[in-house]
């Protein structure tokens, strides 16, 4: 009985997470193609030399059996059920697995992907500490504090206890989940908790209480570095304390887990300055809580005065283009470079704080609340300060000369500082009295999306959205003098926070540039199927103006997967990487992308910042407007090659010719489509990466196997090279999930059904068996009964015949008495001779009665016997059905999932509609200024005042261009006796003459003369312009 409930519990337990797993198929099925999604997992961390058991949650799951960690000496493997008739040997536990981590793995945050039929899935944080670490158990409260309870003297209570320091690893599951814990705590003692989410991305908003034990509040949660939430606590006595932890809303749900640290470890809050010069060591202020040798500082948060620490800071001269991934980086920092700093001697994992690069020397803000004490400032310079107190403006002013260009930015949301910043620059303008008087030149409030080319592509990049609300400008004095600056944030005017820093940098241009790669699909596996592309996202964060080309190239690619070089244009901010799998290709690879350019005369090589979405999305169309996810650095990509599943449509463009054109101008680009055999749906395109200014109409491929599309470009466009792809996208594409999948669950199917005929022909069996054990042990009864009263009525003849004897005895007794007192009396001998035989008759009567008695006995305890093996023999028969039926039924039960598997998976095979992307390849093409070359223009020429002049032109037409081309001349102001009439090309020809005439007054000298050529090239206007110097020479002398 034992094995069979063990049995059960096992497959219980598979099968619930059997469901789980086809629930999540049928949420993400009906959107798209499926590819490996870890959402979570739990519990999201360990210790060095443990091994504990981890669960995985996420969606297109199947076949997941391999968790992929960052660091060799974490390892895992499938957890396996205990062994049920129905299968051939013990099972996988669906998404359980058994993790070992080595004694040698340092304390930090690992990445963790599982693999499976979909591929290598999205990463996840998995957390390595050294704490104690206890996992949540349920149930452990309700809303108030849980009671405590006494059972036999022994005080309990449902709140898990954690201790001191030390972490516990909880979810919210099953309604709105409300978790508890306690712990035990000094008077006097400084404790930090944290509820541990965004570094897991974990979906979870949590809300943290710390309460005594009889319900009054000590502390609440608050927003802390990265963003998670803490409380901060002084225990007012001995006792055990209680901490409460739930979702702001009461969400629960896979992906809603925590990390709850509990400690009276060092917190930093912020740091100030905020930068350092690379290659220095400048003291910095840390300001924070339990600091080691920490001082009272003059700041206050939420009624706690912070500690203050002083320290020199090392910031290494090879830092340029780095960027720490160990602690949360978001898409908006993504350009900056720096590093982290953690308090020497922090308990390890103790997160540390972004400590930037400053770009020019750097000075402290001043007292420059006002413009009557504004800050002079001397440039380049980087000013590091703080919007602080509430409603904080900071003022400053610098000279600069009429066309100085100078870089002025400020950096405060991109140090992870939740402010909206803005600036003012002004111009101070001296009349002809001296007055001053303040002229405003420009506000800049939140930096403008840059060129992201256009909005269709930057609703195509929701998973890395690098806006930020910092102001930057690119000034060019306009005269020599005095400028102004005025600096506010709007979200101070809130609050007093002095954690809102700044840098305010005022400086020459230093053209630059950093990359960051992200996979198309938001939080998705980044899975090629064979024959089929997937797309890597690049965004550029141009610094300091540099509007160059930027080359990128990806690298560590698996075999049989290619990437063609793409250029992003210039003063484009996006690209797109795109990766072709071969029909034979295989395996998996890490990518590494890097860009290289040229800035100020020399290349420059910048490997990319990776980076990942937190949250899954749904497919949608490229031009979808669809709100930005929340998504973060990651140390790497990873890609993999899927072994059983090809690219149901392939898409490619070109036809391996150059393609050129000049704005104005219409690129015509054929295309086809490779289907496989049942893959129809529609197809429509969407152009990525091409230049502002060019127009995009979706081009309609629908079911067409090949075609041609046309890219059109105005006259706004920015020539230059460039790199686009069509961004094919399948609304109903036909597809069937993992037929192969059915066979596997027939097979399985065939299996129990087999297992299931088995037991109930054994129960049919074990029923005739026990019937006839059942008729047998009746029988047995009966015949106990018999034998029972066969032997009371021999008892009862025995009891009978002793009397009788007893009687007989007594009898002759006397008669012989008798007959002794009277020998002489006949009568009396006869009488004692008939007492004699009577005697010897009731002797041989008790005789024969004591062996049927024994006879009786005899028989009784022989049926007794049989009647007690004919009852084992019942109970057996009894317990063997018993056992039989349950078996039975749990072979029903197991057939009966076994047929709901098979239906599931035969439905999830059948053919049906799904939104697939089905990008192209990357092509380059060339825009250049205008479709004319200009073979023959004179660049000089000379004539004689009162004379004529006809200099011929000749052009060439590219790109089809045949309308006329009409010149016209721009003569200097003061220059008389001068004519050049305006000419045209002639349509469909290359040469004309301008006319240059002088008059015998003509100004005598060398004129810079201005030709303009111009053009309507698809009712584009063009236009250009050639230099020409002209001289004119004096008029010979008149004939006398």
């Amino acid at each position: 009985m034992a094995s069979v409930a063990n049995s059960a519990s096992a497959i219980a337990l598979r099968c619930l997470s059997v469901a789980c797993t086809i629930l999540l198929h049928n949420a993400s099925l009906s959107a798209q193609l499926p590819a490996t999604q870890l959402s979570a997992v739990f519990p999201a961390g360990s210790q060095s030399g443990k091994t504990l058991d981890v669960t995985i949650l996420g969606t297109d799951l199947d076949d997941v059996d391999q968790l992929l960690f960052n660091h060799p000496g974490i390892n895992a493997t499938r957890k396996l059920a205990d062994p049920t008739p129905f299968d051939d040997g013990p099972q996988p536990v669906p998404n359980t697995f058994v993790v070992t981590v080595n004694g040698d793995v340092p304390p930090a945050d690992y990445e963790v992907r599982c693999r499976g039929r979909f591929g290598i899935s999205n990463r996840r944080i998995f957390s390595i500490n050294p704490l104690p670490v206890i996992t949540e158990t349920e149930p452990n409260g309700g809303n108030d504090v849980p009671p405590w309870t006494e059972t036999e003297g022994v005080r309990t209570n449902a709140a898990n206890e954690i201790s001191i320091p030390g972490i516990a690893d909880g979810q919210a599951v099953q309604g709105p989940d409300v978790d508890w814990y306690r712990f035990q705590g000094k008077a006097g003692q400084q404790v930090l908790v944290t509820a541990i989410c965004r570094r897991l991305d974990s979906r979870m908003d949590p809300l943290l209480t710390v309460l005594r034990e009889d319900g009054n509040v000590l502390a609440e949660s608050q927003p802390g570095p990265d963003g998670e939430v803490f409380a901060d606590v002084r225990l007012p006595s001995d006792g055990t304390f209680f901490i409460k932890v739930h979702d702001a809303v009461f969400a629960q749900g896979p992906g809603y887990v925590y990390r709850l640290l509990v400690t009276s470890a060092p917190q930093i809050d912020f740091v100030f300055p905020p930068a350092g010069l690379a290659g220095t060591s400048p003291e910095f202020t840390l300001y924070g809580r339990n600091l080691p040798g920490g001082q009272p500082s003059p700041y206050t948060i939420n009624g706690v005065q912070l500690q203050q620490l002083k320290t020199a800071i090392a910031i290494p001269g090879d830092i340029t283009g780095k960027l720490p991934v160990s602690r949360l980086v978001e898409p908006h920092q993504a350009g900056l470079d720096g590093l982290e700093y953690v308090v020497p001697g922090s308990p390890p994992g103790t997160p540390g704080v972004l400590i930037t690069v400053a770009t020019a020397p750097p000075v402290l803000e001043t007292a420059n609340d006002s413009a009557a004490s504004m800050q002079q400032l001397t440039w380049p310079c980087e000013v590091h300060g703080q919007f602080y107190p509430q409603r904080d403006v900071d003022w400053f002013s610098f000279t600069a000369k009429k066309d100085e260009t100078l870089i002025i930015e400020l950096i405060s949301q991109r140090l992870g500082m939740p402010t909206d910043a803005s600036l003012l620059l002004q111009q101070e303008v001296l009349d002809e009295q001296k007055t001053v008087t303040v002229k405003d030149l420009q506000f800049v409030d939140d930096v403008g999306m840059g060129n992201n080319n256009n909005n269709q592509a930057r609703a195509y990049r929701h998973e890395f959205d690098e806006r930020t609300t910092d102001p930057v400008l690119l000034f060019e004095a306009p005269a020599d003098g005095t400028y102004r600056l005025m600096i506010r944030d709007g979200l101070s005017a809130l609050k007093s926070d002095p954690r809102l820093t700044y840098r305010l940098i005022v400086r020459p241009p230093q053209p630059d540039f950093r990359l960051a790669a992200a996979p198309a699909r938001s939080g998705a596996a980044f899975q090629l199927r064979k024959g089929g592309r997937e797309t890597l996202h690049v965004t550029a964060f141009r610094l300091d103006g540099f509007d160059g080309e930027i080359r990128a190239v990806v690298s560590g690619l698996p075999e049989g997967v290619t990437s063609e070089e793409i250029v992003i244009g210039p003063g484009s901010t996006t690209g797109t990487l795109v990766l072709t799998a071969a029909d034979a290709a295989k395996g998996a690879g890490t990518l590494k992308v890097q860009g290289r350019a040229v800035v100020n005369g020399q290349e420059v090589q910048r490997e990319a910042r990776y980076a990942a979405a937190a949250a899954i999305s749904q497919n949608n169309q490229p031009n979808a407007n669809v709100p930005s996810l929340k998504a973060r650095l990651v140390s790497g990509i990873q890609v993999s090659v899927s072994e059983l599943e090809a690219a149901p449509q392939t898409l490619t463009i070109g036809n391996g010719q150059p393609l050129e054109t000049s704005r104005g101008g219409v690129l015509k680009i054929p295309y086809q489509v490779r289907r496989t055999d049942g893959s129809a749906g529609n197809i429509t395109g969407f152009p990525i990466d091409v230049p502002a200014g060019t127009q995009l109409p979706q081009v309609q491929i629908g079911g067409n196997a090949n075609g041609e599309f046309e890219l059109r470009f105005t006259a706004q466009a920015q020539p230059g090279l460039y790199s686009f792809y069509l961004a094919g996208f399948n609304q109903g594409l036909q597809y069937k999930r993992s037929p192969d999948l059915v066979d596997k669950a027939k097979v399985r199917q065939e299996r129990v059904a087999k297992v299931l005929t088995e037991a109930q022909q054994k129960v049919q069996q074990l029923t005739q068996e026990n019937q006839k054990r059942t008729q047998e042990q009746t029988q047995a009864n009966t015949a106990v009964t018999q034998a029972t009263t066969a032997k009371q009525q021999a008892d009862q003849k025995k009891t009978a015949a002793d009397t009788a004897l007893q009687q007989a005895e007594a009898a002759l007794k006397q008669k012989q008495e008798q007959s002794a007192a009277n020998p002489a009396d006949e009568t009396l001998k006869q009488q004692a001779a008939q007492a004699q035989t009577a005697r010897e008759a009731a002797v041989k009567a008790a005789d024969e009665a004591k062996l049927q008695q024994d006879a009786a006995v005899k028989k009784l305890d022989e049926l007794t016997a049989a009647k007690k093996l004919a009852d084992e023999a019942k109970s057996k028969a009894q317990a063997d059905l018993t056992a039989a039926q349950q078996f039975q039924t749990q072979a029903q039960q197991e057939k009966q999932r076994a047929d709901q598997l098979v239906q599931q998976k035969t439905q999830e095979s059948n053919q049906r509609q799904v939104n697939v992307d089905v990008p192209s390849n990357s092509l380059q093409f060339r825009l250049v200024e205008h479709p004319l070359v200009v073979d023959v223009f004179p660049d000089t020429a000379s004539v004689k005042a009162g004379e004529k002049l006809e200099l011929p032109v000749k052009v060439t037409r590219r790109y089809d261009y045949k309308a006329g081309i009409t010149l016209q001349t721009t003569i200097p102001q003061g220059v008389t006796g001068l004519q050049v009439p305006s000419v045209t090309i002639p349509d469909n020809q290359g040469e004309v003459k301008l006319q240059i005439t002088t008059a015998a007054n003509a100004t005598v000298g060398d004129h810079p003369l201005t030709v303009r050529f111009t053009m309507n090239f698809n009712g584009q206007p063009l236009t250009f312009e050639r230099p020409l110097k002209l001289q004119i020479t004096p008029a010979p002398p008149a004939a006398q």
